[in-house]
């Protein structure tokens, strides 16, 4: 059972790139048909194969969007989060799920009709233009922030991962690892190994993980210290 969406999922809605450039009466159109879900973690959103029938946003928590392979081995497509869509190439086209969406945390998402989308295109056709623009931008501007991602070794990758996970300016932080190391690896484009390494290296740092919590001494300190992780030799810990 959902519950329909007020004015604080409205501005969440509106920041999604897809949504950004449509008119406040067109996103209330679209909204009239929506309902929130909250899910505990490890709940199946969607199944890979089944009718793509609606796509999501995620307001709180975390989701993961995974494909099993025909070997049986399994490949994480995406984690999103607050703010972030996913799955709405393929609602919007038809046809099936090619993965399946799991939340990772307990999570409240939006769930869009794609039946509804469609029909206001259909009336619109202006606004699947705009759609289009916004999410190409959007998808540009991924691409940008993967290039940097990837040019960063993988102790810097953590660290900012970590700042992005904390509203500290300063002081000590506690931060609990919204998933497992699995996930977190794969989010970040490294292997599991190699971010069991990057938190060894960023205990010079002021970094201690402590069961699925990181702790870090100085949050300032870590930010000013990123010249100084991406200087580190890769064999320091």
């Amino acid at each position: 059972m959902g519950v329909k969406v007020g004015a604080a999922e409205y501005r969440v809605l509106r920041s999604a790139a897809m949504f950004q450039s449509l008119t406040p009466g067109v996103a209330h159109e679209i909204l009239a048909d929506c309902i929130i879900e909250a899910h505990p973690p490890d709940t199946e959103l969607f199944h890979q194969g089944d009718p793509a029938d609606a796509f999501y946003l995620v307001l709180d928590g975390w989701v993961k969007v995974n494909r099993v392979q025909p070997n049986g081995a399994q490949t994480i497509i995406g984690v999103f989060t607050r703010g972030q869509a996913f799955a709405e190439a393929i609602a919007i086209a038809g046809g099936v799920y090619p993965a399946a969406g799991q939340t990772v945390t307990r999570a409240r998402v939006i769930r869009v009709n794609a039946e509804n989308i469609r029909r206001i295109i259909t009336a619109r056709p202006e606004i699947a233009l705009a759609m289009i623009a916004s999410t190409s931008q959007h998808l540009h501007q991924l691409m940008q922030q993967l290039e940097q991602l990837m040019s960063l070794k993988a102790p810097e990758r953590v660290a900012e991962f970590l700042l992005s996970l904390t509203d500290c300016a300063s002081g000590a932080a506690s931060i609990a690892l919204p998933f497992d190391k699995t996930l977190i690896a794969g989010r970040l484009g490294m292997q599991p190994e190699s971010l069991s390494r990057a938190f060894a290296r960023l205990r010079a740092f002021g970094v201690r993980v402590v069961g699925s919590e990181v702790r870090i001494d100085d949050v300032a300190s870590l930010r000013e210290a990123m010249h100084d992780i991406r200087t580190t030799p890769e064999n320091a810990a």
